[in-house]
């Protein structure tokens, strides 16, 4: 089986085996080999597996993709130890049983050591100052061999932990394992302006409590984005004689900045401090700390990637529960009543949405007709729109008339101090046996009629009667208005989801666009409801939903 070695960037130091025939490279969270860094194109290239042989194919990516130093522009075939490269990521292809000798492997790859900077090249008989810039790599063939394996069996240990609060303890456990000189070590995250200690451990564990780390210092690593050095730091002028240096009682000291890839800024540092002048660490002690401190940041960014992406799959679940839930408050089917044909059509600009549409059977073979909006969109308007959906079935069921209905509903609303929302309403009576409907608007658009005597379209309703939105205010009467459907009589109910769509161009699609949908051809209300949804999505296409849409049609046969 073939694999790919991650050598440098991306999960450095982990292998993957290519069992399959597919496997997508790209900053997409859904892609086989995912590389999150921005200069990744979001599917930049591809391998696949045809007839027992590995070719890789650029997906017309921005960067490119490189094979050996050799730009690919076809269908490529990959041979054993071939080198792909992906802006800064670069992985290596095996054939066969993936490699054992990663350590050495990765070691050989790995770019050159940084130079002490001229300009804190001054030193005293009690300081030696270095810095070194957190972005350059180590020679870590210069390094003892076993600090090299400490490196590497930590890189390997570190691309295995994806819990943050796991992962920065064993980074300093690790270095004090390897900095016998240190007294103290930290790691310091950078959250905005505010310096948030995650781990601090002594050598005597009984100190950890009282063990204190100077801003001075970590603020400097973090502003430049460089490591530092110093033998002595009560005696360097870069700090200039800290107080808070002289009251940590700190000697020499290592700062490493944890540079983030995807963002190019400090995540936060690692520090190790002695309290012994004897005790002092060398240029070659900070180049180490200064892999330790990337292979960190590394883990810590996936780590983070991986809490992130686990939250968002729990919020996706929990959305998706309630998309059902919500769901089973509408009409499981349209009504059935001689005579009369109906329509309905919910579409959530969410998961969830406000808009909120019911059929009600009432006594002597009546039918309340309900289409509502919240204010706002997604959770805070469906929770709402579950209230007002068992309100108002409880009220059109207990009240005398429609009116009376809409009045209670509005109180409960007070009630349950909805202050901060409210909800439109247009309520329809139908009384099959007089053709008629009683409609009380609270605040929402007048309903549609199509007059088949006419062929014309009209509102149903006048816009003088619409009162104000439920939730807006208490003790507030409404009226009502009744109108007759003759034979081929449709009337239209809509939310402003309809009205509002736009294009790309950022024109609505207002009522004159419900008008010219609705007249272009059958006029039986299922067709017309149709009609309506299809010439909406047609005029916002290519455009992101904004609002809920809810349309529901009615009349005579």
């Amino acid at each position: 089986m073939a694999s790919l070695t991650f050598v440098k960037g991306v999960n450095q130091g982990s292998t993957l085996s290519l069992d399959g025939d597919k496997f997508i490279l790209g900053r997409n969270a859904d892609c086989q080999v995912v590389l999150n860094v921005p200069a990744v194109s979001r599917e930049h290239a591809v391998i696949r597996k045809v007839q027992g042989k590995y070719y890789i194919e650029d997906m017309k990516s921005r960067n490119g993709t490189f094979v050996n130093n050799q730009e690919i522009t076809a269908r490529t075939l990959l041979k054993n130890n071939d080198r792909i490269k992906i802006c800064d990521n670069l992985l290596a292809f095996t054939e066969g049983t993936p490699r054992k000798e990663l350590p050495e492997f990765m070691a050989r790859t790995l770019a050159q050591a940084p130079t002490v900077d001229e300009e804190d090249e001054e030193e005293s008989s009690s300081t030696v100052e270095a810095t070194l810039s957190g972005t350059s790599k180590q020679i870590l063939e210069t390094q003892p061999a076993e600090k090299l394996a400490f490196l590497l069996n930590m890189t390997a240990e570190l691309t295995q932990t994806f819990n943050t609060d796991e992962l920065l303890p064993k980074i300093v456990d690790s270095l004090f394992q390897v900095f016998r000189q240190a007294d103290r070590g930290f790691i310091i995250l950078a959250d905005d302006d505010k310096l948030i200690p995650k781990v601090i451990k002594t050598r005597r564990g009984n100190d950890d409590a009282s063990a204190r780390f100077s801003r001075r210092i970590v603020n400097r690593c973090l502003e430049n984005g460089q490591a530092l050095l110093s033998e002595d730091a009560s005696a360097d002028k870069r700090f200039d004689l800290s107080q808070s240096i002289a009251d940590c009682r700190i000697r020499s000291v290592m700062c490493a900045p944890m540079m983030g890839r995807s963002s190019g800024k400090a995540l936060g540092v690692i520090q190790l401090d002695t309290q012994d002048k004897l005790k002092k660490f060398k240029e070659e002690d900070l180049k180490l700390l200064m892999a330790v401190a990337g292979q960190a940041a590394v883990a810590l960014e996936n780590a983070r990637m991986h809490e992130t992406l686990i939250a968002q799959a729990g919020r996706d679940q929990d959305l998706k529960t309630a998309h059902k839930v919500q769901l089973s408050f509408l009409p499981k089917k349209l009504p059935q009543v001689a005579g009369y044909e109906y329509f309905a059509h919910y579409e959530p600009a969410q998961e969830v949405g406000g808009d909120y549409y019911d059929f009600i059977p009432l006594q002597a073979n009546r039918l309340a007709i309900m289409v509502g909006d919240v204010a706002g969109k997604g959770v805070p308007a469906a929770l709402l729109m579950a209230k007002v959906s068992s309100d108002a079935r409880f009220c059109m069921l207990t009240e005398s008339s429609p009116p009376d209905a809409i009045f209670k509903l509005n109180e409960l609303m007070q009630e349950a101090g909805m202050l901060d929302r409210f909800v439109t309403l247009s309520a329809g009576l139908l009384d099959p046996a007089s053709h008629q409907v009683t409609f009380v608007s609270a605040g929402h658009m007048p309903p549609i009629i199509y007059r088949k005597a006419t062929g014309k379209m009209e509102d149903a309703t006048s816009r003088d009667l619409a009162g104000l939105p439920l939730g807006v205010a208490e003790g507030i009467p409404y009226d009502a208005c009744t109108v007759s459907l003759n034979p081929g009589d449709v009337i239209v109910l809509f939310t402003d989801g309809v009205t509002e769509a736009k294009n790309k161009q950022e024109v609505e699609f207002q009522t004159e666009g419900i008008y010219k949908a609705v007249s272009a051809g059958p006029m039986t209300p299922s067709a017309i409801g149709q009609r309506l949804i299809a010439a909406v999505r047609q005029h916002s296409q290519g455009c992101k939903q904004h609002d809920d849409i809810t349309v529901v049609c009615f009349g005579r046969l």
